[in-house]
This record gives structure tokens, C-alpha cells and sequence, in this order.
């Protein structure tokens, strides 16, 4: 094999497309989504990608990001609320410097790698070495490839004779689009949840007092749009990032045909006001729901979480997608409501080589 060497970019812009697209899998959030977050401006994230040339040519390619990982995210109810008790008084506890692979918004990790260099374990061990340079360069106390599906961890198999290790993540959803109607849709529900949505579908809809819009562009109503987005995020318990307003913008910037922009009206006396918004991209097999914001005042009597939920499941059928694909969290309701849950995982690997050797045998 041809010798092989890395580098490091700190924009995506200085990888070619025509490069980037020769090694990145197809129909996959690339080159113009990894721009569109890396260009949002989201405190706390240093975006870099890592590039390992073998005679030349592109062997493969990782979007990187480095943060300070508060580990309660990683914990069950419990122990986050156990943690986050003990952060009043030692806000850094347990909040580590990481190196990802992967991005804090994406679907899925993934790698970008050349058919020709897949298992050839002298780019692994290229890579490990790259790796482990950016995370001491970084002050990082290990590195994680992050959200995994695992279809795409097997790829990672090379990694674990060079001492990474797996564990499980957070788990992703996905309703597969099986039906040509909402009550097709319905009928394979529950008794009681089918009536319980028919029951709210009914009374929004006698209401009369909310309008669904479908649109590329909000520019005009980024500040209303943003502080929906940001009213749910606070009334979380725990975040990895806190998004901006350039990032819902930078979507219908860069990615016009995959971006849509859900908005949720509320008719009254005085005219509308805007009171959901929900940002999805579309891909030719699948929507995928990246971001919720909505107004509380307003939201249950609304029922506005799932007459939006109902409404992405109508344009997914109108557009012929095969799946509607669900962010993290809130997991009761969207099996109640038909997702299944996918597995993710993580590869992981910390810079100290005891701590590392240790957490192995206990992975």
C-alpha cells in the first residue's frame, strides 16, 4: 500500500466537493450539512475534518468535533439527577474535553471511506495515530465516534485491536412509512391511543384556530421562530448544545432542496401568530425530524406535538418517503405512537493507556 498521510482541515470548505463525494456514502447528511452547522456558530463546538491520503488519493474522510462532554447525558434518570446535584457545587465534575467523531446534529455518525481501503489495517492504524494526535493537540481526554447505527459500526471493527471499545448510546427512531393514510396509519395503533389521537385530531381541527405551512425560508421569522426552539430547550434537563439562529438558516442557505420548515399557526381575532415550528430535512428515502420549538401557552390545548407529528406523518405519505426518522428522546410516546426505537453505538478510546486498559475490561 502506498504511504499514507493525514491532515487536518478546520473548514470544510477546504476539502473539494468532488473528493468529499467520492468517499461519502450516498444520501447521507454531507458535505453541505457539515458546512451548514460547522458555519452556525454553536458555542462551546471546534469543528475540524480529518483527511488520510494514501498515494494521493482520498482514503478517508471524518468529520470531527471537539466539546466538553458532561457525562450525566450518558447516564439513565437517576444518575443524571445524582450528578447534576453534585454539579452546583463542582459545576466541572464529570464534564470531560472529547474528541467525536461525528457531529452533535447529525442522523447518524458516519465516515467517508474509499472502497479500495476499507479493511486495509495499515489505514486503521494511520487513522488511530491521526486521531490521537488531535485529541492531545486538543487537550481532549479521549475520543468517541458518536451515534453509530450498527450497519455503520461494523465498519468500525479494525478500531478494537487498537484499544477502542464499544458501548451504546442514545437510541434513534423511526416510523416506517407502511401506509397510504392517516387512518391506515391509525388502525395499526392501539385502541386507546388511536382514539386518543382521533380525539385530539377532532377538537384541533373544530378549533379551527390552527394553520400548518409548509416553507423553504424563514428568514422573515427567524427571531419568533428561534425563541419556539429555544422555549423547548429550556424546559429540557440536560443538552449538549445550544443551537443558534444561523443554523436554522444555514439549511435553506446551503441545502434548499432537503430543507423544510414546518411552521404552526394560531388564528385569533387579531390575525395569526406563530406558535411551532419544527426543521426537517428530506432525503429521497426519508424525512428526518431534527428540531422542535413550540410555545407552551399554547401547546396542549393545541395538541400541538401530535397534530405535528401527524402532519410530517401525511407529507411523508404525500411524498412518497419510505421513513419518517425521530430525534433522541421521549421514547414512551414514540413507541406508543409506532416508532422503533435503533440501536446506536459508540467506539471509544481514552488518552490515558491505563484509564483506557482499565474502562476495556470493564466495557
Amino acid at each position: 500500500m502506498a504511504h499514507i498521510q493525514h491532515r487536518a482541515y478546520s473548514s470544510i470548505r477546504d476539502i473539494p466537493r468532488d473528493d468529499w463525494d467520492l468517499v461519502w456514502p450516498r444520501l447521507a447528511e454531507g458535505h453541505d450539512f457539515y458546512r451548514s452547522q460547522e458555519e452556525a456558530g454553536i458555542e462551546g463546538f471546534d469543528f475540524l475534518y480529518l483527511a488520510l491520503y494514501a498515494g494521493g488519493t482520498l482514503a478517508l474522510v471524518a468529520p470531527l468535533f471537539t466539546a466538553h462532554f458532561n457525562m450525566g447525558l450518558a447516564m439513565g434518570d437517576a444518575g443524571r439527577r445524582r450528578l447534576q446535584k453534585l454539579q452546583r457545587f463542582w459545576p466541572r465534575l464529570l464534564v470531560l474535553k472529547t474528541l467525536f467523531c461525528g457531529s452533535p446534529t447529525s442522523e447518524k455518525g458516519l465516515l467517508g471511506i474509499h472502497p479500495d481501503f476499507c479493511h486495509d489495517a495499515a489505514l486503521w492504524r494511520a487513522f488511530d495515530r491521526a486521531l490521537l494526535e488531535q485529541a492531545r493537540e486538543h487537550g481532549a481526554w479521549m475520543i468517541v465516534f458518536k451515534d453509530f447505527m450498527d450497519a455503520d459500526l461494523e465498519a468500525l471493527a479494525p478500531l478494537e485491536p487498537l484499544g477502542y471499545f464499544a458501548g451504546d448510546g442514545l437510541p434513534a427512531a423511526s416510523l416506517a412509512i407502511e401506509f397510504t393514510s392517516i387512518d391506515q396509519y391509525l388502525e395499526r395503533l392501539s385502541t386507546g391511543t388511536r382514539k386518543d389521537l382521533r380525539r385530539k385530531m377532532k377538537k384541533t381541527e373544530k378549533s379551527g384556530a390552527l394553520q400548518i405551512e409548509a416553507v423553504s425560508d424563514i428568514g422573515p421569522l427567524i427571531d419568533e421562530a428561534f425563541q419556539l426552539y429555544m422555549n423547548v430547550h429550556n424546559a429540557g434537563p440536560m443538552h449538549f448544545e445550544v443551537l443558534t439562529k444561523a443554523f436554522f438558516l444555514n439549511f435553506n442557505r446551503y441545502m434548499p432542496g432537503q430543507t423544510v420548515y414546518f411552521l404552526y399557526w394560531m388564528k385569533d381575532g387579531s390575525g395569526r401568530r406563530l406558535v411551532g415550528l419544527n426543521l426537517c430535512l428530506q432525503f429521497e428515502d426519508r424525512l428526518i425530524d431534527k428540531y422542535i420549538g413550540m410555545d407552551y401557552a399554547v401547546a396542549r390545548d393545541l395538541n400541538l406535538y401530535f397534530i405535528s407529528f401527524l402532519s410530517n406523518v401525511q407529507w411523508c405519505i404525500d411524498h412518497r418517503k419510505a421513513h419518517y426518522m425521530l430525534s433522541q428522546g421521549g421514547y414512551p410516546v414514540k413507541i406508543k405512537l409506532g416508532a422503533q426505537l435503533i440501536p446506536m453505538r459508540t467506539m471509544t478510546k481514552i488518552i490515558n493507556p491505563v484509564l483506557n486498559w482499565i474502562a476495556n475490561r470493564f466495557a
